[in-house]
């Protein structure tokens, strides 16, 4: 049994020394690459299902009136992975105060060269605060500031889910008496 104990004795710097090797080399950090739980394709994820989104804002074409609509958000494009939600907004001043306008689009491609388009659309709008006659009159002048604004306040908020093959999806919202044409257009670019 003595000789035994030393010989398990004189193992423990054997196996210390193993272990001691075996931690020096596990020390790196543990990077997320290195692990299963990222998917293969995380770095092609872009280049496997891009969809083109693009958003415009616009006057609504109005049969008393046949000059051309006014463009508040021009045509604006981005490419995005399938399913990426991407936000667009513009503000405009209106002859009762100013108007700000949010789409949010994500895009999914469907078989057939249909895309489901999920869209959120929320105009927010601010009236401007009484002011005095003079106050006015300055402001129209270009000798004094424009008026404040109060509050903003939801005018208009819509949201749905559609289908479209290569048309764009139209939305009409009206505020104030104006009509307001939304064009939201979702393509496949894949090859």
């Amino acid at each position: 049994m003595p000789t035994r104990r030393r010989q398990a004795i004189g193992l423990l710097p054997v196996m210390g020394g193993l272990l001691a090797l075996g931690l020096a080399t596990t020390s790196s950090p543990v990077r997320g690459a290195n692990s299963l739980a990222v998917p293969i394709t995380s770095e092609l994820r872009q280049e496997l299902w891009p969809v083109e989104i693009g958003v415009e804002i616009a006057t609504a074409d109005d049969e008393e009136r046949p000059d051309a609509p006014i463009e508040i958000l021009p045509l604006r494009t981005v490419t995005v992975p399938d399913g990426h939600p991407v936000s667009f907004s513009s503000a405009i001043w209106t002859p009762r105060g100013r108007l700000d306008f949010e789409v949010e689009v994500a895009a999914h491609q469907h078989p057939r060269e249909a895309m489901e388009i999920e869209w959120d659309l929320q105009v927010d709008g601010a009236a401007y605060e009484t002011v005095s006659v003079g106050e006015y009159l300055l402001h129209r002048l270009r000798f004094g500031p424009r008026p404040d604004v109060g509050p903003q306040q939801v005018r208009a908020s819509r949201a749905d889910i559609v289908t479209v093959r290569g048309e764009p999806h139209l939305e009409t919202v009206e505020i104030d008496g104006e009509r307001y044409e939304i064009r939201i257009v979702a393509l496949s670019v894949r090859g």
